[in-house]
């Protein structure tokens, strides 16, 4: 089997076979194989098989350091793997099966922890449903999640301390002014005219 590398950093190269993507391997590793020649070199099936192995070891040892840095989505996993591993799609789907089986990767224990982070940033309905799409939850699970983590109250509370910040921000101006640039920042930031409005006073 004939295979070529591309260079990915210093010391590790993206490993191709018919110009389909197999993973990252280190060098070192790739030099017991090439015989020298780094660029274009042929394997038997057997040794293939052993590549493909070694870059399923290390993939994995590189998605869990991923996972460790913080709480991942599933979608966000599926980037790492395809756009900084170069993962071979069989080993790629093989590899976050597994994750999802071992409960290292949970969309909706995700889902929730971001909803909470952004409760306390006193973030708007429409801000966390956005950072939620941008981290590819699904539409259903961004839904149910903010149902039911942001309730009436949470979103009183939230729009009452994102006018109190916004009064302080324009303090300088006179009232009918001030109240302008307020429901300007804040419909921006995705709290509706009217509910605004009304906090302001009419």
């Amino acid at each position: 089997m004939k295979l070529k590398t591309i260079k990915r950093t210093k010391t590790t190269s993206i490993v191709l076979a018919n110009d389909e993507y197999w993973g990252v391997l280190p060098d070192k590793i790739l030099h017991f194989y090439c015989k020298g020649q780094l660029d274009y070199f042929e394997v038997t099936n057997e040794d293939a098989a052993k590549l493909l192995e070694e870059i399923n070891k290390q993939s994995w040892n590189k998605l869990l350091d991923h996972l460790a840095y913080r709480e991942r989505s599933l979608g966000e996993c599926k980037e790492f793997l395809s756009n900084k591993i170069f993962l071979k799609k069989e080993l790629r789907s093989a590899l976050l099966d597994k994750a999802i089986s071992l409960n290292f990767i949970n969309d909706t224990r995700f889902a929730e922890l971001l909803t909470e982070d952004l409760i306390r940033n006193i973030k708007s309905r429409v801000e966390i449903k956005n950072k939620l799409y941008v981290k590819k939850i699904n539409e259903d699970l961004i839904s149910n999640t903010i149902q039911k983590k942001y309730t009436y109250k949470i979103a009183n509370e939230i729009l009452e301390k994102n006018i109190q910040n916004a009064e302080r921000r324009y303090s300088n101006l006179e009232k009918k002014k001030r109240d302008e640039k307020i429901l300007n920042y804040l419909t921006r930031k995705g709290f509706t005219y009217w509910e605004v409005k009304e906090k302001l006073g009419g």
